[in-house]
């Protein structure tokens, strides 16, 4: 049993839902340069040796606060976007998630955790797969948006998925690297752009029944 482990199952995912605080925590207020075992688990105050026994290395520890976060947000807002019938509304409900996850400082352990993995393969696939479950649901709202119309199969599902999660994820970097950097103004913007394709594709019409 590795020091400071409380017994049973219940303890020990208590003890990891414990570590992935302090390590969003540290993100938050000492940024990835700032990152190791010993200040982690100074901040969360427990023996640092229990996040290479639950986590394997400081990067899986990094993963599963990716992970969580991705969790996380599908969670809440997987019934805003099921509500969701344009691309404007899309784009209203990111600025929602953006301001809220500013706000909270999340973003700020996000952008921190993206920049750790450069130069990390590993830290890198690890990342981008805790990130599914968001990018999923980012996806299965674009495909319901665009069924029925000539424009669902004119930009590959996965790729057009992924320009728009990067380009979420895009505002959040820069917002949170460049402090005089206004999200709202970007959102605001692409508002105006989503208002306008959608416009268009309601303007099109659907392809005809065979």
């Amino acid at each position: 049993m590795p020091p400071s482990e409380p017994r049973g199952r219940h303890g020990a995912e208590k003890t990891r839902a414990r570590i992935v605080e302090a390590a969003r925590q540290a993100l938050r207020d000492e940024g990835i340069a700032g990152i190791s075992a010993r200040s982690i688990a100074r901040r969360g105050g427990f023996n640092q040796a229990l996040i290479f026994y639950h986590f394997g290395s400081v990067e899986g520890l990094l993963v599963a606060v990716a992970r969580s976060e991705s969790e996380r947000r599908s969670a809440l807002y997987a019934p805003a976007l099921a509500e969701v019938t344009s691309l404007e509304e899309l784009v209203a409900v990111a600025r929602r998630l953006h301001d809220e996850e500013f706000q909270e400082g999340t973003v700020a352990a996000l952008t921190q955790v993206l920049a750790g993995a450069v130069g990390s393969p590993e830290l890198s696939r690890g990342i981008s797969e805790s990130l599914r479950p968001w990018t999923t649901l980012v996806g299965d709202t674009i495909d319901r948006l665009l069924a029925g119309t000539p424009y669902r199969d004119l930009v590959p599902r996965d790729d057009l998925t992924a320009a728009v999660a990067a380009l979420f994820l895009g505002i959040e970097l820069l917002t949170g690297l460049d402090t005089e950097l206004s999200g709202d103004s970007l959102f605001t913007t692409m508002e105006s752009v989503a208002r306008a394709i959608d416009a268009l594709i309601r303007s099109t019409p659907p392809p005809p029944t065979v």
